[in-house]
């Protein structure tokens, strides 16, 4: 009896020894993911360079392959035209504003303002766009390009084109300029502050991720060497 007693006892001794172990181990864990913060926030110098130095390289990619695009705007507002026996026309302002809409993108009109702007047909297609204003008669003309100077140049001479050819060529009154071509504006299509913010945040990512690994590694190793 004595011996199963003492046999029993040293069974629970065990038992108990290899709880404690368990929990000190879950404590270990616990202890480490705090320490793990700590070595990460201990090499703040590095991550901060990291930082700096990616978003350095965000805000040199913008700066060279973001692209700039200017724009100016014009406005005309379209009126019926009158005849002198007054007849009836069928056709309503806004529907002539519609028309002439269609007419901005016409060859009729984009081979005069480039033959006028000394600008290629391509790029006056490409640069040109009208719409009219909802429940208006008013209709907007938009030239826009990735070149000022061709910018300038398309906006100088479209209003004279479309006037000219509303006028002369289709025999309609003479279209009133609601507004003259706008200032040209610079919109960058391709965000610098953007971009070097990504830059600065991916840095962080990767050198911190670096850190997390190594820890991690050195992590492991101590968890086998308590389960030895």
């Amino acid at each position: 009896m004595p011996r199963r007693q003492a046999e029993n006892t040293e069974k629970k001794n065990q038992k108990e020894r290899r709880v404690m172990s368990q929990k000190e181990r879950v404590d270990l864990i616990e202890v480490d993911l705090l320490d793990m913060c700590k070595y990460i926030l201990s090499k703040w110098v590095f991550i901060l360079i990291g930082m700096v130095v990616f978003a350095g390289a965000g805000f040199g990619y913008a700066k060279v392959k973001g692209k700039t695009e200017y724009s100016s705007k014009m406005q005309v507002y379209v009126t019926v035209p009158k005849t002198s026996d007054k007849v009836l026309i069928r056709d309503s302002a806004s529907e002539m504003a519609w028309d002439y809409e269609k007419l901005a993108k016409t060859d009729l009109i984009i081979n005069e303002v480039s033959k006028r702007s000394k600008v290629s047909r391509k790029k006056v297609k490409e640069a040109i766009t009208a719409e009219v204003i909802d429940s208006t008669r008013v209709m907007e003309i938009k030239v826009k390009s990735g070149n000022k100077d061709d910018v300038k140049k398309i906006s100088k001479v479209v209003l004279p084109v479309f006037q000219d050819m509303v006028q002369k060529t289709l025999g309609r009154t003479k279209l009133i300029i609601a507004s003259q071509p706008s200032a040209i504006e610079a919109e960058q299509l391709v965000s610098v502050k953007k971009i070097t913010v990504i830059g600065a945040v991916v840095g962080f990512v990767i050198i911190a991720g670096i850190f997390f690994i190594k820890y991690l590694i050195n992590f492991r190793k101590n968890i086998k060497d308590i389960v030895r």
